[in-house]
C-alpha cells in the first residue's frame, strides 16, 4: 500500500511539473478574443490543422502552437488539433477542448471609432489604454475593435487603470491607493501594501522592482500669499517616489519635502487652497501633484513630473541628488537651463530610445491654451534643445491627463486625456491614426494613457524534438543509447530574449541546464546531451523573464526501432512478428515501421533483415 501511494505521489508531482500541455485549458473563459493555443507534439507531423466548432473554420500551423484573433464575443467554441503527415494523411488527433469568450464589459463605451487611418504608416499592433472615466482598461485593434478588457471588480474600489504592458505578458496598473501587477485574466500577481497611498502611476523596472508615487502630507507655514485670516500653519500635500522589491520592501525613496524648498511653489494653487478654505472644510495645499516617475537604468536617473510646479526633475539614483530641474523658472530657486521650453502642468515624462525626454504638455494657463507633445534632448553639461513637438488642435486641449509614447517606427502615440482622443502621428506631424471614444455617442471617455503592443503575447513559444517516437497518450521515447536530443525552440513572441532549457530526471533533479538567445519571431536549434545512465527524462524550457511559463515533455530512452517484441534486442523473432503484422493487417506498430512512412510493409522486413545481418 505504501509503495502504491509513493508511485501515485510521484506521478502527481510529474504531472505538476509537466504543467498544462494544452492551452487554453479546457472550459476556460476569456475577457479577450485573441487566444494563444498550444498542444503536445505529434510525432511525424509535418504541420497541424486546428479545427474550430467541428470544422466550421480551420487554421494551419507548422509548429505546435498558434495565436488566433477575432473570435466573436459572447460565444463558446470547441477546438481540436490533428497532426498531418508528409502525404497529407492525418496521423492522429487530440480530443476536443472548449472555451468561452465572455460578453463585453457592461460599461464598454458605445462609440469607439477610428476616424482616420493610414494603413501604410500605422505602427502594427494593438493599443492598450485605460477608459479612466469608466474605471477599467482595454486593448483595441487598429479599427477600434475590442481585443481585451480588465475585470475591474478584482481591484480596489472596482477600478483599474493600466500603466504598462510587461515583457512577461502581465500588466501594471493602479486603483485608488494600490498598485498592481496582474495577468490577462486580471488575476493579481503583485500588489503594494496598504501602508502606501499610491496615486497616478506605477512602473516595473527590468530588475523586477516597482516604482510608484505616494502622497505625503506635512504641516508647514501658509505661503506668503495667504491673507491674515487664514491659519499660520496648514497641511501641505507633497509626494514620495518609492521603489520596492517583489516582496514589497522599500529599497529606494525620495521625498519632495526633503529635497525641494518650500519657497518653490505655484501661487495659483495657493489661491485654489484659499478658495477651498472659504468654501468650508480643512483643505490640503496641493503643492506638487506629481503624476509620473520613470527610472532609466542605463542613465541611472529617476525622472519625475511635478505637475503643480510645471517641472520635470532628474534625480541621480545613486546619490538622490537633483541633477537638474526643467520648467517654469518662476517657481525654481536654481535655474539649470537657459530655455524653460514654456510647458505647463505636464504629464507622463519618459525617456526615448535616443535618451531624449518626451512628455505631454497640457498647456494650462498659457495663451493660447493648447496641448502638445514635447521631445527635448539634454546632456550632463546642461545643454538642452527642443527636438520635436506636436501641437494638438484646440478641440483636443486637455487641462489634465495625457501621454506621449514613441513607437518602434518612430511615430508617436498621443493620448489627449479628457477629450477621448488618441492619435498616432509621424515625424512630419501628420496624423496616421485617430481614435475617438465617447459614451452615449456624446460624452468623451477620459483616456489617461495608451501604449502600442504587437499583441497580447510577448513571450509565447513552443518547441519540437527531432527523432521522437511514441505519443503524448502512450509516452514519448527516443532511441536506446541516444546520447543527445536535437530540439528546435520557436520564439513566437515579440520580445527577443533568452530561453532556459533544463534536462531533469523523473525525480526532478537537474541533470543539465543552459540557455539560448532567440530573436523575436525566430527559432534556434539546440542539442541537449543525455546521460544514458537514466531511463526517464523531462525536458523543461522557459523564457528567462518568466519561469512560470515553462513547457516540458516527459520521455524515456527505451525505444529501439525494429524491436517489435520490446525485449531491447533485434533478432529473427522481430522479423517474424513484422511478417505476421503484415499478413494479419494488425494495428500500426511504430517500432515495426523501420522506414518511418507510417505503414508496415515488406520494405520494413527487408530493412530489419539487413540490420540483423
Amino acid at each position: 500500500m505504501k509503495y502504491t501511494v509513493k508511485i501515485c505521489l510521484h506521478l502527481f508531482l510529474i504531472n505538476i511539473l509537466l504543467g498544462n500541455q494544452f492551452l487554453p485549458i479546457d472550459q476556460s473563459t476569456f475577457n479577450q478574443n485573441q487566444i494563444f493555443f498550444k498542444w503536445p507534439q505529434i510525432n511525424k507531423a509535418i504541420y497541424y490543422k486546428i479545427y474550430f466548432n467541428n470544422d466550421e473554420f480551420t487554421y494551419d500551423s507548422d509548429i505546435n502552437s498558434i495565436i488566433v484573433n477575432d473570435f466573436n464575443w459572447s460565444e463558446s467554441f470547441s477546438w481540436e488539433v490533428c497532426g498531418i503527415g508528409q502525404f497529407e494523411n492525418t496521423i492522429s488527433c487530440y480530443d476536443q477542448n472548449n472555451f468561452t469568450i465572455n460578453d463585453l464589459h457592461e460599461d464598454y463605451p458605445s462609440d469607439v471609432s477610428v476616424i482616420e487611418i493610414n494603413e501604410n504608416q500605422y505602427q502594427d499592433g494593438i493599443t492598450l489604454l485605460d477608459y479612466e472615466s469608466l474605471n477599467f482598461s482595454a486593448a483595441i485593434d487598429k479599427y477600434g475593435n475590442p481585443v481585451w478588457y480588465s475585470k475591474n471588480e478584482n481591484f480596489s474600489l472596482n477600478r483599474i487603470l493600466a500603466t504598462q504592458f510587461l515583457e512577461n505578458g502581465n500588466i501594471m496598473g493602479f486603483a485608488p491607493g494600490i498598485g498592481y501587477e496582474f495577468n490577462l485574466n486580471s488575476d493579481i500577481e503583485f500588489e503594494t501594501s496598504n501602508e502606501f497611498d499610491i496615486h497616478h502611476y506605477i512602473h516595473k523596472t527590468n530588475k523586477d522592482t516597482y516604482f510608484f508615487i505616494e502622497a505625503e502630507i506635512q504641516n508647514h507655514p501658509c505661503p506668503d500669499e495667504c491673507e491674515p485670516e487664514y491659519p499660520d500653519v496648514i497641511s501641505w500635500l507633497g509626494d514620495r517616489f518609492i521603489e520596492v522589491d517583489s516582496l514589497g520592501n522599500i529599497i529606494w525613496e525620495w521625498n519632495t519635502f526633503d529635497y525641494l524648498s518650500l519657497d518653490e511653489y505655484n501661487p495659483k494653487w495657493v489661491d485654489a487652497w484659499m478658495a477651498q478654505w472659504d468654501f468650508g472644510g480643512n483643505p490640503t495645499f496641493d503643492w506638487t501633484h506629481s503624476n509620473s516617475v520613470y527610472y532609466d537604468e542605463d542613465l541611472g536617473i529617476v525622472f519625475v513630473s511635478i505637475r503643480n510646479l510645471s517641472r520635470i526633475t532628474a534625480i541621480d539614483y545613486s546619490t538622490k541628488q537633483i541633477l537638474w530641474n526643467m520648467g517654469v523658472p518662476d517657481f525654481m530657486e536654481t535655474i539649470y537651463f537657459e530655455n524653460s521650453f514654456d510647458f505647463s502642468h505636464q504629464h507622463s515624462a519618459q525617456i526615448t530610445n535616443d535618451k531624449n525626454i518626451i512628455f505631454f504638455d497640457n498647456g494650462r494657463d498659457k495663451n493660447p491654451e493648447l496641448s502638445r507633445c514635447v521631445e527635448i534632448s539634454f546632456d550632463e553639461n546642461l545643454n538642452a534643445e527642443l527636438v520635436w513637438e506636436h501641437t494638438l488642435p484646440p478641440e483636443m486641449l486637455t487641462l489634465s491627463r495625457g501621454e506621449c509614447d514613441r513607437l518602434d517606427n518612430e511615430n508617436t502615440l498621443i493620448s489627449a486625456g479628457r477629450t477621448g482622443n488618441v492619435v498616432e502621428v509621424n515625424n512630419d506631424n501628420e496624423i496616421v491614426w485617430h481614435l475617438s471614444v465617447k459614451e452615449n455617442n456624446v460624452i468623451p471617455v477620459t483616456i489617461y494613457r495608451s501604449e502600442r503592443i504587437e499583441n497580447l503575447y510577448p513571450n509565447v513559444f513552443s518547441f519540437k524534438i527531432y527523432d521522437l517516437f511514441g505519443s503524448y497518450d502512450d509516452n514519448y521515447q527516443i532511441e536506446l543509447n541516444s546520447d543527445n536530443i536535437n530540439v528546435d525552440i520557436y520564439n513566437q513572441g515579440w520580445i527577443s530574449q533568452s530561453f532556459v532549457y533544463e534536462l531533469l530526471d523523473d525525480n526532478q533533479n537537474i541533470l543539465s541546464i543552459d540557455e539560448v538567445y532567440i530573436n523575436s519571431l525566430s527559432s534556434e536549434n539546440i542539442n541537449v546531451n543525455i546521460d544514458t545512465s537514466f531511463q526517464n527524462y523531462i525536458l523543461k524550457i522557459y523564457p528567462s523573464n518568466d519561469i512560470d511559463s515553462y513547457q516540458s515533455l516527459l520521455f524515456n530512452n527505451n525505444f529501439l526501432l525494429g524491436d517489435v517484441n520490446e525485449d531491447l534486442q533485434i533478432n529473427i523473432q522481430d522479423i517474424i512478428l513484422i511478417i505476421n503484422h503484415i499478413l494479419n493487417d494488425q494495428v500500426y506498430n511504430e517500432s515495426a515501421d523501420l522506414n518511418q512512412d507510417n505503414g508496415i510493409s515488406i520494405l520494413d522486413v527487408i530493412l530489419l533483415a539487413n540490420l540483423i545481418r
